[in-house]
């Protein structure tokens, strides 16, 4: 089939509606097969290796499910074990803002601020885990590092990255029915397509401080 075509355009378009429902649906499973908060972590790793394998390669002809089932094996400890972190910060960053109700005046709102700085800096290191995870060999601390200063260093990308994921939110509150089939991996789509927008800026500054130091 010729995709230039609008024949071509819709028959991709529905292949994307039905490959996105389909790793929602796995995900869900998966989600539970792991008894919820255990099964989360890996089975969002193994759907945005899949979505990330869609938009780099524009492959769509690899075995869905079993790529899920065999990132999801070899990622379990060390999804749950990033997993386990992010909780934990979540739990302290919580717990310090209903604890921000007994202090007076003046200091709760020089630690609301400080606490509010916390809450960005750990929502913007969350939004770019997954893909740094799926796009980069490092070491386990190194994780964490990449996602917040690629996050910190590119405030549009991730400023649009925010809006649209708000957006989404706004269509599920009308559209409920659709949450089941679309809702983590459109939210996925969107997060690894701003983060691979990163990525290459930050690839191409690395380039040119690479070149520029090669020349001196």
């Amino acid at each position: 089939m010729n995709f230039g075509t609008l024949e071509g355009k819709f028959y991709r378009f529905c292949e994307w509606i039905t490959k996105l429902a389909y790793i929602n649906v796995l995900w869900i499973l998966f989600t539970v097969v792991g008894v919820l908060f255990l099964g989360f972590f890996p089975a969002t790793v193994s759907l945005f290796t899949i979505v990330r394998k869609w938009l780099l390669f524009h492959d769509h002809n690899f075995p869905i499910f079993k790529t899920f089932f065999k990132v999801y094996k070899q990622e379990f400890f060390k999804a749950n074990a990033l997993g386990l972190i992010f909780t934990t910060i979540f739990i302290v960053l919580y717990m310090d803002m209903l604890y921000l109700s007994n202090l007076s005046a003046n200091i709760h709102t020089f630690f609301f601020i400080a606490l509010s700085i916390s809450f960005i800096l750990y929502t913007v290191t969350l939004l770019y885990i997954f893909p740094v995870y799926v796009h980069y060999n490092l070491k386990f601390f190194q994780y964490l590092k990449y996602a917040f200063l690629i996050g910190m260093a590119n405030p549009l990308i991730t400023s649009m990255m925010v809006i649209t994921i708000g957006l989404l939110c706004v269509v599920f509150f009308y559209l409920p029915g659709i949450i089941p089939f679309f809702s983590v991996s459109l939210f996925a789509l969107l997060v690894m397509t701003g983060a691979l927008h990163a990525f290459k800026k930050v690839e191409r500054k690395q380039e040119k401080w690479g070149s520029s130091n090669s020349e001196t």
